[in-house]
């Protein structure tokens, strides 16, 4: 009763506990990685970044209500804005063109409101590749092409008409979801994730700074207690576990 109550609690109990949960951590995390790694996802994320009217506001009376022209065309722009949008692979493969089930088809975004043009298509990085883009009324249709892993595409689209949220019309990418990119989720998660961080490492120092110590001499109280236990009841278990009394 003695040794198993002197264990319970002592700081060679809370070690081997310490050591078995950071064992089985460390082998889920490699569970885990092995997984991802023979399992590999595709994802397009998407987001509206900004949605500008390009014309100021003016009064049903004013006499000069301002409009927008566009190059090449005779239909001035009355409810002119910009939109920008961006399109990135955040999974961990490169999409191919092959992965566009429906070719041209296959991922088509509502603007809900006529475009009259796309002003520019950037990639980042620079040297990714650049699907060409095909117009039909309020839809933008991305043409079929490579999106690398990591890639991101920004697309500036000129609409002639009241503010409307963008919406994925048709996805249709082979095991390759397209979600709505939630900047203010991902800053939750992160901001989660950096305070488990700090909070692992606040234990971390308390537990070898304050508690560990503390643990290790009332480890250390216990066996001398034992000792002079063992003294009086089991001489050679004394003589074989304790330390020799070291006489003035």
């Amino acid at each position: 009763m003695i040794i198993a109550e002197s264990y319970i609690g002592s700081n060679d109990f809370w070690n081997t506990l310490i050591g078995a949960f950071i064992g089985l951590t460390v082998g889920a995390l490699g569970a885990w990685a092995a997984i991802r790694s023979n399992n590999p996802k595709k994802s397009i994320s998407w987001e509206e970044h900004s949605n500008q009217s390009l014309v100021p506001t003016t009064s049903n009376g004013a006499p000069y209500p301002v409009t927008v022209s566009l190059g090449g065309s005779s239909w001035p722009l009355t409810e002119a804005r910009l939109v920008e949008l961006k399109i990135r692979n955040t999974g961990r493969m490169d999409v191919s063109a092959d992965d566009f089930t429906l070719d041209d088809d296959s991922l088509v975004f509502d603007f809900g409101a006529h475009i009259a043009a796309v002003l520019d298509v950037a990639a980042d990085p620079p040297s990714a590749p650049r699907p060409s883009i095909d117009l039909a009324g309020s839809e933008l249709k991305i043409k079929k092409s490579p999106i690398l892993k990591g890639q991101e595409l920004s697309l500036s689209v000129l609409v002639n008409g009241p503010a409307q949220p963008v919406s994925v019309k048709t996805q249709a990418i082979l095991n390759t979801p397209v979600r709505p990119l939630n900047s203010s989720r991902k800053f939750k998660y992160r901001l989660i994730i950096g305070g488990l961080v700090v909070a692992a490492a606040w234990l971390n120092f308390v537990w070898f700074t304050q508690i560990q110590p503390e643990f290790s001499a009332q480890s250390k109280y216990r066996h001398i207690q034992e000792c002079r236990y063992w003294d009086v009841h089991d001489p050679a278990r004394a003589k074989k576990e304790c330390p020799e009394i070291e006489k003035p």
